[in-house]
């Protein structure tokens, strides 16, 4: 997951404002890197940095604007199967380019995902001599190798265009907005919303959309059985964003109040764990208030520290628990002695909850410790986990229930409550999803699901040995 924005002018309006501050909305979506690449009228200029967007760009946001650019492309990192964005490159008849993408590409070993796609693309283009060849080309060869959303800022011939093209089986979100003259793409709605744009549509799996200042045009060069990822909706997207037609905040409220009906169980307080766990636990206390015809308190217990790190990013097991034991802290006055119940979006290791909250809400002195989880049990890792990485939930069997009691012993909880997989379908609204981490049902071609590095480096052997030309500038990671 990242986050991606590209903005077109077709009337050759200043787009730097409305860039960095749609950029900025997408923050949650990746705090590792960020970067821009915007034109001057002539070429572009790419900045990238580690770190937060707003204090690596809002120095340099004059400077910028006196550019006048008139196209731009943002990315908000989030973790290192692709390096720091965009990534810029000229080709051949005199074409330059600049790239950002959100997505994961299996098969490429240890190769930047933004830089094989960034080098795909231009020999492509180089070859077939148009964009919308160029771009089926690229979906040919990534055909099963997993998901990706592209922003392109090109240079071809003297003219500007922003390109933008999303994997054929839609697997991560990407939207199309409209402000006055300018078009925009975007991750998700909360950029749209930001900036003051009308959102126009999702942009369609196998879509490509390119804009200049002649206008936008638009093609679906290939289209698979669709396959979005069902934690936008658990867990990455912001709550205010609306994905396929379903607000997020909703779907979250609603799986709240399933599982009300599912577990009605005896307690005096809800609480969230912040942030994500707040629509889940909302929607369990609302729902359980009109089961039990009674009031039951919603209160914010728990308190997120804001410098604390994400900590299912930590691999390392001690490094893990001290970020899990720093990354809430809890309202002690309001737990003593009570049946509590805490919403979450999902348990992973189940590190954070057993070291961190839980250690803390037992030490509070609550009486009974209670999870409400937004998604069923994490069983699978995700295709672009590492393989040696185990849930709580990996290799058990039964129903909901069963595994939340197995679940609940290793977390020195009471119980853990989770939905099933119709009930997440019911609530987002789509069964057409990927639920790879809860089913192991993986949307990319067996060869390449959980390629090892063996096999990494042999394919990737094989492509440059195929075309020479190429060998050069993969190795030097373009």
């Amino acid at each position: 997951m990242s986050g991606i924005i590209g903005i077109f002018s077709v009337d050759g309006k200043n787009v730097m404002d409305d860039l960095f501050y749609g950029l900025t909305a997408l923050q949650h979506r990746g705090e590792e890197g960020c970067g821009i690449s915007v034109n001057d009228g002539k070429y572009f200029h790419t900045l990238t940095s580690n770190g937060l967007i707003y204090y690596f760009l809002k120095d340099k946001l004059e400077k910028l604007k006196k550019m006048k650019p008139s196209v731009g492309i943002g990315h908000a990192l989030y973790e290192r199967t692709g390096g720091l964005q965009p990534v810029e490159q000229w080709g051949d008849q005199n074409v330059n380019i600049s790239l950002a993408m959100d997505g994961v590409l299996l098969g490429f070993g240890e190769k930047k995902h933004d830089s094989v796609m960034r080098t795909l693309f231009l020999d492509y283009l180089r070859e077939t001599g148009n964009f919308y060849s160029a771009v089926e080309r690229v979906m040919e060869k990534m055909d099963g190798r997993g998901p990706y959303n592209v922003v392109i800022a090109a240079r071809k011939g003297g003219k500007f265009y922003l390109i933008a093209f999303r994997d054929p089986k839609g697997i991560k979100p990407l939207c199309l907005g409209k402000k006055d003259g300018m078009h925009i793409i975007a991750s998700e709605t909360k950029a749209l919303d930001i900036i003051e744009a009308d959102f126009v549509k999702d942009v369609e799996p196998g879509e490509i959309i390119i804009i200049s200042k002649d206008g936008m045009k638009s093609r679906v060069l290939k289209k698979n059985k669709h396959a979005h990822c069902a934690f936008e909706w658990i867990y990455f997207a912001d709550p205010t964003s609306t994905i396929e037609g379903r607000n997020v905040y909703l779907v979250r409220k609603t799986l709240g109040g399933k599982l009300a009906k599912r577990y009605p169980l005896d307690v005096d307080i809800v609480m969230a764990s912040p942030d994500s766990g707040r629509a889940v636990a909302l929607g369990y206390q609302q729902g359980l208030c009109k089961i039990k015809n009674t009031f039951i308190p919603f209160d914010e217990v728990s308190i997120k520290n804001p410098g604390a790190k994400r900590t299912f990013q930590v691999e390392d097991p001690k490094e893990r628990m001290m970020a899990a034991r720093v990354k809430f802290f809890i309202n002690k006055d309001f737990v003593k002695g009570k049946k509590v119940v805490c919403g979450d979006d999902s348990i992973v290791r189940g590190t954070v909850f057993r070291d961190g909250m839980v250690n803390k809400l037992r030490n509070a002195g609550a009486d009974e410790i209670s999870l409400v989880i937004s998604c069923p049990p994490l069983a699978h890792p995700c295709i672009k986990d590492p393989r040696g990485k185990t849930f709580a939930a990996q290799g058990l069997t039964g129903s909901v229930e069963e595994i939340g009691s197995k679940i609940a012993k290793k977390l020195n909880v009471d119980r853990v409550c989770y939905p099933t997989v119709q009930e997440l379908d019911e609530a987002i609204g789509h069964s057409d999803t990927c639920k790879a981490c809860f089913n192991g049902v993986y949307p990319v071609k067996k060869r390449f699901a959980f390629c090892n590095e063996e096999r990494d480096e042999k394919n990737i052997a094989f492509y440059i040995t195929k075309n020479k030309s190429k060998k050069k500038k993969l190795e030097a990671g373009d």
